[in-house]
């Protein structure tokens, strides 16, 4: 449940728990006196899932960095001339790929 801030007249500022689809309040729990519901500025955002933070990114890149260097090695192998080479180290890179 959102917290909000209201502005009593006699007490001055308060916060209160309320769900989002109540009415603001319209007097003080306290004092019963006038109330003037505040925007608030400082609100709580919660990311959640993959993809958000750095770190998230950074392990995409480093994998995707890994197979490059993996491709290379069959690229290698191919222009060396060396055909069972080339098929042995695609089939583990290909193997690789599949684990990631």
């Amino acid at each position: 449940m959102p917290i909000y801030d209201y502005r009593c007249e006699n007490c001055g500022k308060f916060e209160i728990k309320q769900r989002i689809t109540e009415d603001p309040l319209a007097s003080c729990p306290t004092c019963g006196g006038k109330v003037e519901r505040l925007i608030g500025k400082n609100i709580g955002i919660v990311f959640k899932g993959s993809g958000f933070y750095t770190t998230d990114t950074r392990m995409a890149k480093d994998r995707a960095r890994q197979i490059n260097q993996e491709r290379q090695k069959d690229n290698q192998a191919l222009l060396d001339g060396d055909i069972k080479s080339y098929v042995e180290q695609a089939e583990k890179t290909d193997i690789n790929i599949k684990e990631a």
